[in-house]
């Protein structure tokens, strides 16, 4: 990755170098004008991977060509994107000294060294940078982004629904559905000191945000499930389709079962239970599922659906998890129950959908790309 990223860098940089002597070829009418020796030895610099001398080389040409800002302005991007961010914020403190940079340069550096900051982890001084940056120009888009990425790491959700409530005013798309999602952290919060109906206002909020979020059905039967109102709780996780809130229910698998459980006299309970099995049993989530039945109905219950599925669909993951919840082995040779019992369970595998980072926990916010509500059921290799 980081040696994809040099050849882009120095793409650029032979582009940028080769666009300046062409204009200046240009402008002396046919003269020839080499590209400057100092582009040569900073690439050769780059190649080596003697980043501090490149560093040094390109501020050189900076200092004899002010034109060459948006090159150093590279270099220093790409040195953030490899995780060296001493010298991209050495970089960018550089240009940030040029006594000749404009407004508007001295706004997009400003963004940069924010930027630096975030990827640091020093939150303070990025956010303290980019409200800089605000101040100076308040309608950057990216710096409104960049803030409430500071915000959202550093868990001050009214901050960052702040934020993305400008942004959404300013016409960026999708920031409703991550306002819902905000809200929910918020609920989450509520949920764990006790305080349902606080929990119950962020869920409103929420919902007005984006009501087809699947985070307020979630939160708004676990809301139900405290108060021990279980047809309530159910109802709302009933919502959840499967499989495209694969992952969300995972988070609720146990407690879903469970109210079905004690609300099993009411149709509508039954029904929910049937579909609910039928179709998490068609995906990664069925070692959860068996676990969640033995917990909340028994292991009998586990055999009886598993041998059940058994009967209309054949595969070694149904027969291994039937043996170990103490499944009879009937016809089968006794040598198979032991060679399925050494097979490892498949675990759930969810991914981001918009960088592909697998794990098997679900995550509101993928940890990889930072992408709000980007967490599906199944694995790059489908």
């Amino acid at each position: 990755m980081a040696g994809t990223l040099t050849i882009a860098f120095l793409l650029g940089v032979v582009g940028f170098a080769s666009g300046w002597g062409i204009a200046s070829y240009r402008a002396r009418q046919f003269s020839h004008r080499p590209i400057p020796n100092l582009y040569v030895q900073g690439i050769s610099h780059l190649l080596g991977e003697r980043n501090d001398e490149a560093i040094q080389t390109f501020i050189e040409v900076l200092r004899q060509h002010p034109e060459s800002f948006e090159l150093l302005l590279a270099l220093g991007r790409l040195f953030r994107r490899r995780g060296e961010l001493d010298r991209a914020l050495s970089i960018h403190q550089h240009l940030l000294e040029q006594p000749n940079a404009d407004l508007i340069t001295r706004e997009e550096i400003l963004l940069e060294i924010g930027r630096d900051y975030l990827k640091a982890g020093i939150l303070n001084r990025a956010e303290s940078i980019l409200l800089d940056l605000l101040a100076r120009n308040p309608h950057s888009i990216a710096g409104l982004e960049s803030l409430a990425e500071v915000y959202e790491l550093g868990a001050d959700w009214p901050q960052a629904i702040r934020c993305r409530r400008e942004l959404m005013e300013r016409g960026v798309p999708n920031q409703d559905a991550i306002i819902a999602l905000l809200y929910g952290e918020l609920a989450e919060s509520a949920l764990a000191q006790g305080n349902l109906k606080t929990a119950e206002t962020y869920a409103e909020e929420a919902m007005a945000s984006y009501p087809s979020s699947p985070r307020v059905a979630v939160i708004r039967g676990k809301i139900a499930y405290q108060q021990g109102d279980w047809e309530r709780a159910a109802r709302s996780w009933s919502t959840l389709s499967v499989p495209a809130a694969g992952g969300v229910i995972s988070l609720i698998l146990k407690d879903y079962l469970q109210s079905l459980s004690h609300c099993q006299h009411l149709p509508e309970c039954r029904r929910w239970r049937e579909q609910f099995l039928a179709q998490v049993g068609q995906g990664s989530l069925l070692p959860r599922l068996v676990d969640a039945l033995r917990e909340t109905d028994g292991d009998e219950m586990a055999r009886s659906y598993l041998l059940e599925r058994l009967r209309w669909e054949r595969g070694l993951p149904l027969l291994q998890m039937y043996f170990r919840v103490g499944g009879e082995p009937g016809a089968v040779l006794e040598a198979i129950p032991d060679s399925l019992l050494a097979l490892p369970t498949p675990l759930p595998t969810l991914r981001c959908a918009h960088c592909g980072y697998q794990t098997t926990e679900f995550y509101w916010r993928c940890p990889s790309c930072r992408r709000w509500g980007s967490f599906v059921e199944g694995d790059l290799a489908r």
